[in-house]
């Protein structure tokens, strides 16, 4: 058996065969290039996944913290809101009480009380009220009632000038001169005008 001749070397081969291997090089050294700059950025996407995270968690613990200040802010207010109520309408039925006694105390000098202070003391002013036009409704009926049952506290009006006793009223103002105040001859506008002074005074 003959053996054939082993094929003469293509004297390319070698020079194609460093070319390659130069080649492959180049491309390991660009792959480990590209694997580096991935873990960069994976890198860098991972600290700005972390850094988002955070940022929401602060956002979050802020965002909490904010509704607990605005809840316990609204609160504070429809508290405020209900105790300003609560005051003004404490307030109101004072000075009600306060005006009710005034016009109780007036009314009973026009009776005749003998000393009005105690009429307004001993008799029951809650049915009494200050109505919606700021008149004192239900006073004359309660006025009536003390005066029938209790007429031991009332006598009757003293006329000007005329002697009670030992005690004479006061004489009939000079012309010109200013008489002593009688609620019972005011007209209504100057009554009014003098209750408004004896509440503010």
């Amino acid at each position: 058996m003959t053996t054939e001749p082993n094929p003469p070397i293509d004297p390319n081969t070698p020079r194609e065969l460093e070319k390659a291997r130069s080649d492959l090089k180049t491309l390991r050294a660009e792959l480990q290039a590209a694997r580096a700059e991935r873990d960069t950025i994976r890198a860098e996407r991972d600290d700005a996944i972390k850094s988002r995270d955070g940022l929401k968690a602060q956002f979050d613990k802020q965002k909490t913290e904010f509704e607990g200040k605005l809840t316990d802010a609204t609160a504070a207010v429809t508290k405020a809101q209900a105790d300003a109520v609560e005051a003004g309408k404490a307030a109101k039925a004072q000075a009600d009480a306060a005006v009710i006694r005034a016009e109780a105390k007036a009314a009973a000098t026009r009776l005749g009380a003998v000393a009005p202070e105690d009429v307004v003391k001993l008799i029951d002013l809650d049915a009494v009220k200050i109505g919606e036009n700021g008149e004192v409704e239900g006073l004359d009926a309660v006025m009536a009632a003390a005066k029938e049952a209790r007429g031991y506290l009332f006598s009757e009006p003293p006329k000007p000038g005329a002697e009670t006793g030992t005690t004479k009223t006061p004489p009939a103002p000079k012309a010109g001169e200013p008489g002593p105040l009688n609620a019972r001859t005011l007209s209504d506008e100057d009554y009014a005008k003098q209750k408004q002074q004896f509440l503010n005074g």
